[in-house]
Order: C-alpha cells, then structure tokens, then sequence
C-alpha cells in the first residue's frame, strides 16, 4: 500500500493506494497521527486507489473519525473506490462512514489577527464581561505556634501555583515542598524527598485537593476571555512573553491571570530538587545547585503543558520579568503531559484538563522562566498552538495586606476571614 501526504498546516489530503489490511493499516495509522500532531484539523482521506479493505483497516479509520471528532476536527474520506464502498455496505458502517464523504469545508480558521510580537495569530472564541478578581498570596506563619503552613483547597473554580506538598506537618511536608500547579479542580505537586515523580489529587464530589502550602498564589478563575492562538510558519513558536502582554491587551486592566494550554516548541524553567527548608541559603553557592533542576537547553518539544500564570503591566516586587526585555512581569508554573491534541473552537478547560490524566503521562511541574545566558538561542518558553483562558485582575500591590483564607470558605464561594502574612517576596 502507498500513503502520500499532501498540504501542510490545518488542511492536509492524504491519499492511499493499495490493500489496507492489518499490515498496511499501521502504516495509515501513523500517518494520521503525524498529520494530527503536526496540526491538522482537517484531513481528506483520498480512497479512489485502495482495492481491499479489512476489517483493522475499518477499525483504523473509525479509531481517528472518532479522534479527530473529539478536537472538533474533520475527517472526509474522498472519492472511496466502489470496491471501498461495497465493504462498508458489508460492514454494516455506511451510515456513519457516509457522513465523513463529501467535501464540506470548516468555518473555524484561525484568522490573520498577529499577536504583540507577530510570532504568530489568535481568535477569540469567548467574550464576555466579569469584574476584575483579586489575587491572594500565601506563605508560612513561622511566628504561629502548631500549624504553621496554611493549607488550601483548590475546587475546580479556582487557580493557584506555587511551593507546596501533600500532607501536613505530621506526615513531614517541611522536606518535600515542591513546585505545584492547580487548574480545573486537579492539583499537581512535584515532591522533593528523593522521589521526584509528580503526585496529583482531582476534585470529586464533596472532596477538594488540599496542598500544603510554603508559599503560594491562589485566585477565583472567573475567565472572560478565551483566545486559540497559533504560531507563524516563519517561527518555531509564540513566546511565552507575547502571551503575556495578550492577556493583558485582552483583560484591559493593570493586571490578567491566565490559564494556558499548548503544544510546546520548548520549554525553559527550573524546578526544586530540595525543600528550601533544608537550609538556611537555599539561593546561596554553592547549594544553589543541589536545591534546583534547571533546563540547560529548551526541553520538552512537543508535549501538552497546563500552565497557571498572573501577569502585570508595571514592575512590582512579587513578580520577574516575563522576558529579558522586561516589557511585563508576572509568575507561571507550568504541569507537562506527553503530547495530546487540543481541540478547536470553545473548550472546557476542566474537562480537557481532566483528559490529560486519563490518555497522557505527567511529566513534572515547571517553573517558567526566560534563560539570557546565550544569546544564539531560545531565552523563553515556546509555543505551536493552543488556547489561553484569561481573567481580568486588579492591580498587584508590591506588599498586600492579607490573604484569602480558603479553609474556612464554604462550597457556595462565601469567603472566610483574612489573615495577616509577610510579603512572599515573588519565592511563589
């Protein structure tokens, strides 16, 4: 059998020729799958050619109508041979093979709207206006006597990152507090006792994930915005920076929280091999070193990252630069998941998110930030295509007075009593 692949970007045609059995129908199958990983989200399926087709190259071919449903993507078979056609009869598929033929063509394209920087182009698919939310920072009380880190609850309706484990001081978080993430009513945290394989709790029912927190962001994921942007041809990908100063263009206040899920080009971050309790200068030399993992170079192309980041258009004391020119700062952490398709037009970020548990691996839980040593490559984070779901937030006080205190807040949003804490100092 001979598969051909034609086109590139969002529209390919592939055209087969020959007997689709069970040998020749793996070959297909890893076609669709690189058309799908490359981006397509539409694929014409030419059959004019194939003579036979068995019953793994039936299921072939239902596997990915169903696959390319699920990302609101399209697969048309295209001028099926009367041989093609006789065996869906047999099969008892013509029904819901017919309803991929013809050559009915897809209204949700990425338009020609540039990003900031123009690496690359957005659409929004969700608009609608909410009030500007509030970020709530959170660290130890070390003047507290007993429980002296607080413990949040992360429901679906919130975001929150920062240096966390799970547990409580009785079962030893104070040596495993790591890098975590939490989205969509799952939390992720890299724990940082020897193990460092990512530990994950999800929202079900009556229970909510609870982190232990050494020092943290939390804030009400109200989005009003939800912008699928994609990168230019001439690009390897969007900067994370340019994403940034998009939230901020689109919230059209001092100050946006986003949550972000894409297909990396790369990825640059750090993260901790060591709680920063195990010593007195975690940020010293040299135990520096032994307290974090950096990315030497740009790792993890081509994997699905989950990020939560709060981005502000002036300079503040909790946050960093976004980029090394400085032109936002802002805080991200990012969960990385082996490669899984994102689907078109408006997503449930929850319901993705919860996918991503059951078809892909976790990786580990990042720290996002830009790399100036070498100027020949890539200082940020970089992005083929996805989705970012932005909320619009107040402006970020370099010191806030109080925090949220989740614990205490009850399951219809009424919060509970503010506590007083130090500034974390952007160590979230």
């Amino acid at each position: 059998m001979e598969v051909r692949r034609s086109g590139e970007g969002r529209t390919v045609s592939v055209t087969v020729a020959g007997k689709m059995d069970a040998y020749w129908s793996d070959a297909l199958s890893r076609e669709l799958e690189s058309c799908v990983n490359d981006g397509a989200r539409e694929i014409d399926l030419d059959l004019s050619g194939v003579s036979f087709v068995s019953s793994a190259g039936l299921r072939v071919l239902l596997i990915y109508l169903k696959q390319m449903g699920a990302i609101k993507g399209t697969l048309r078979f295209v001028n099926p041979s009367e041989k093609v056609r006789s065996i869906f009869d047999l099969s008892g598929l013509t029904h819901l093979l017919s309803t991929a033929m013809g050559d009915v063509g897809s209204d949700d394209t990425i338009p020609n709207v540039p990003l900031p920087d123009h690496t690359g182009t957005y659409v929004t698919v969700l608009r609608r206006d909410v009030p500007p939310g509030t970020v709530h920072f959170h660290e130890a009380d070390e003047g507290k006597p007993g429980q002296s880190y607080p413990q949040i609850r992360y429901s679906a309706d919130r975001l929150g990152f920062g240096i966390g484990a799970f547990g409580d001081e009785g079962s030893g978080v104070e040596r495993q507090f790591g890098e975590y993430l939490a989205a969509g009513g799952i939390t992720v945290c890299v724990p940082t006792d020897g193990r460092a394989h990512p530990d994950y709790m999800i929202e079900d029912g009556v229970f909510v994930p609870t982190i232990t927190v050494h020092s943290g962001i939390s804030l009400r994921a109200d989005f009003n915005r939800q912008v699928n942007f994609e990168a230019s041809e001439q690009y390897r990908g969007v900067p994370l920076s340019s994403l940034a100063l998009l939230a901020l263009r689109e919230s059209g206040t001092p100050a946006a929280a986003a949550l972000i899920v894409a297909e990396s080009a790369a990825l640059i971050g750090a993260r901790r091999t060591r709680s920063p309790l195990l010593d007195d200068d975690p940020y010293g030399v040299p135990s520096v070193r032994s307290h974090f993992s950096f990315t030497t170079e740009p790792s993890y192309e081509r994997c699905t990252a989950v990020i939560c980041a709060v981005f502000s258009a002036t300079p503040t004391a909790m946050f960093r630069p976004v980029d090394p020119a400085a032109r936002c700062w802002g805080h991200a952490h990012a969960a990385v998941f082996s490669h899984r398709p994102l689907p078109d037009g408006v997503i449930d970020a929850s319901e993705y998110i919860r996918t991503l548990f059951d078809y892909a691996t976790v990786h580990s839980v990042l720290h996002m930030m830009h790399d100036a040593r070498n100027p020949m490559r890539s200082a940020e984070s970089e992005f083929i295509r996805g989705a970012m779901w932005i909320h619009p937030l107040e402006a970020i006080a370099d010191r806030p007075p109080s925090v949220w205190d989740p614990v205490s807040e009850s399951r219809d949003g009424q919060a509970g009593k503010p506590a007083q804490v130090r500034s974390s100092g952007g160590g979230a």
